[in-house]
């Protein structure tokens, strides 16, 4: 009865064994090696790793075209360098894909070799089961006087008993087998939604590649390539800047008076995440001393914060929310504003603000989870470089108005953001 109960126990387990699963059937040769796939892999890595350095170098050739943008041959320089930095960032994100693709391919090889191993060990229980089973429908004093000696009785015990731990031990195996198997398939669908990323990713720095290139052929083509008419379009936004930053400066002042801190999350690291990974902050909160030192802001405060981001870094919501709005002052003022820009209403009572941006990923209405890509971190809007500005809003003191200058802009009591984040 032993015996018996032990094959119940594995077929309770594993489901009727003497058939081959349809999930196991037809598996298909190697069509490469493990080995030949990690070759490749490593491949890829060195070229990954040699694009990210050229792409570093990118950004500092682009760090230093800023100080001379004042000049027209200064802005072609820094437009040219961050042409060939999103041209590097395509080509990195390709081969980022093309690396992928192999560690797919490496773990379907992993997945059929355990499933094979599954087979194997599941025929190899079958045959212990079917040979067992023979024994059990023998008459035990039949079983008894088929032998002609006692010790040809008892060596038969013996291995009936080696069949009883033979079931044991492959019973064991398969458990453990069929846990890497789900490992594997985990893994697999994960580096799955991971490609599935990178494609997207590589449609919008294509988009980003195609913008960059036009916005530099948009500059000659209004500047003639002359330095007098650059220097006239850049006195032009200056004026509009300056109106533009007196009016937030105005309406936020009084929205401020409409907070109620008394209602809103207790500060506390965490309340909202990061909304760009890594997080470097190259501009804190209120009166920083670019805020001080210059004109920028009118009143001397920063409303927010702002993180390092090259073009075209992935943007995510701070939290779970709702899209109020976005916009792109841009198309009103060129270099005037926010450039592009995405607001979040969150259920906690805060919003959050995304500004200059490259890319807008979102839509009036739609409903984002936190970690979200919204967006693209650009250099749209009035910057002094590619970075994104951040700004926490209690929810209640929100509003769109119509600038005078520069088309439907956010404005609200503003928070510092570091005290959620």
């Amino acid at each position: 009865m032993r015996q018996i109960a032990k094959i119940l126990s594995v077929l309770a387990v594993f489901g009727f064994i003497f058939y081959l699963p349809a999930e196991l059937a037809g598996l298909p040769a190697h069509a490469q090696t493990i080995s030949e796939l990690k070759t490749q892999i490593d491949e890829k890595n060195k070229d990954i790793a040699k694009l990210e350095a050229e792409i570093k170098a990118y950004q500092g050739n682009i760090d230093e075209a800023e100080t001379t943008a004042k000049t027209l041959q200064g802005e072609i320089k820094r437009l040219d360098n961050a042409i060939k930095q999103l041209n590097a960032q395509v080509s990195l994100t390709q081969q980022k894909i093309a690396k992928k693709e192999l560690e797919i391919k490496g773990l379907d090889l992993d997945i059929n070799d355990v499933s094979i191993s599954i087979l194997a060990r599941k025929n190899e229980l079958s045959k212990t089961i079917e040979i067992l089973g023979k024994t059990e429908l023998e008459d035990p004093i039949s079983k008894f006087f088929k032998y002609q000696s006692i010790s040809a009785f008892f060596s038969e015990l013996e291995k009936i008993e080696a069949l009883e731990k033979n079931i044991t031990s492959v019973h064991d195996k398969l458990v453990g087998l069929k846990s890497d198997l789900e490992t594997k398939k985990g893994a697999a669908e994960d580096a799955k939604q991971d490609l599935k990323k990178l494609k997207s990713d590589l449609l919008s720095q294509l988009e980003l590649q195609k913008d960059g290139k036009a916005e530099k052929s948009n500059l000659l083509k209004v500047t003639k390539n002359q330095e007098v008419l650059y220097q006239k379009l850049l006195k032009e936004r200056e004026q509009k800047r300056t109106a533009i930053y007196e009016e937030i400066r105005k309406i936020e002042t009084e929205l401020q008076k409409k907070i109620d801190l008394a209602s809103l999350p207790q500060f506390g690291k965490g309340i909202l995440g990061l909304p760009i990974d890594g997080g470097v902050i190259t501009q804190g909160y209120g009166q920083t001393d670019f805020a001080k030192n210059t004109d920028v802001y009118k009143n001397g405060f920063h409303n927010g914060i702002d993180f390092r981001a090259a073009i075209g870094t992935p943007i995510k919501s701070a939290d779970s929310g709702r899209v109020k709005s976005t916009g792109n002052s841009d198309l009103v003022c060129p270099r005037g504003s926010y450039g592009k820009w995405v607001l979040i209403e969150h259920p906690n009572k805060l919003t959050t603000l995304y500004a200059h941006l490259s890319l807008i990923r979102v839509d009036i209405g739609q409903t984002v989870q936190r970690g979200a890509i919204i967006g693209y971190s650009g250099n749209t809007g009035y910057t002094t470089g590619p970075h994104l500005h951040f700004v926490v809003y209690d929810a209640r003191t929100v509003e769109l108005r119509q600038s005078r200058v520069c088309g439907t802009l956010p404005y609200g009591g503003y928070l510092d953001p570091l005290n959620y984040l």
